[in-house]
């Protein structure tokens, strides 16, 4: 009798995590930092569907969506600016939300930035590429400091300006800073190799379908 007691509080016990699993929503927080890239900036000069919006777009299906912020991007941004709003705690007037405020509350925090700050260079040094790899490092130890939750860094990705061989070697040093903070490193170079990824071959932005591939990778590592 002790044992059929004891199999019918188990089997209660496993039924009642799957329906609990099954039913329970947890507040979503998405909150969006970077540059281009992280705004679906099209070569149109125009902003597109980001894999911020598509990663929105599954959490509002899936889960409760609590919030969404993406005022925080810009097109343009680099390592320097975002670290001014960091050590600023820049605010947004709209919403009186500061970047700290916001990157602590994040449940899924995501982060491009690099392409744009590279490509407004006429020529990519060793010394540039030395202080945007420096200022990443301090961007994202700030961010640990606030967020301990998930973290996503999305990599860099060679173009007719930025070599291969370039890129390989940021993205390695990328790598190693995300693994010293527990950053997520979501490689997308092998997508950059396909034309049909691109709006045109002349730009470096992304389609929707990047994106979508970029959302997807994201939500595979979640």
């Amino acid at each position: 009798m002790k044992k059929i007691i004891l199999l019918t509080i188990t089997i209660g016990t496993i039924l009642t995590f799957f329906i609990y699993k099954k039913l329970y929503h947890e507040d979503m927080n998405i909150v969006a930092l970077g540059d281009g890239v992280a705004i679906g900036q099209t070569a149109y000069n125009v902003k597109g569907y980001s894999y911020n919006d598509y990663l929105k777009d599954y959490y509002e299906e899936n889960s409760i969506l609590k919030e969404y912020i993406t005022e925080f991007t810009s097109e343009k941004e680099t390592t320097e600016t975002l670290l001014l709003k960091l050590q600023n705690n820049y605010t947004l007037e709209s919403t009186n939300t500061s970047i700290t405020q916001a990157i602590a509350k994040a449940k899924i925090l995501t982060i491009a930035l690099g392409m744009d700050e590279l490509h407004l260079e006429t020529e990519i040094s060793s010394d540039k590429i030395t202080k945007y790899l420096e200022n990443m490092e301090k961007i994202l130890k700030m961010i640990r400091i606030y967020n301990k939750k998930s973290v996503y860094f999305i990599s860099l990705y060679p173009t007719k300006k930025i070599p291969k061989e370039t890129i390989q070697k940021i993205n390695e040093e990328l790598k190693k800073i995300c693994e010293n903070y527990s950053i997520i490193y979501i490689d997308i170079t092998n997508i950059s190799e396909e034309e049909n990824y691109f709006f045109t071959p002349n730009s470096y932005y992304f389609n929707y379908k990047a994106h979508q591939y970029i959302s997807e990778k994201i939500i595979e590592n979640t």
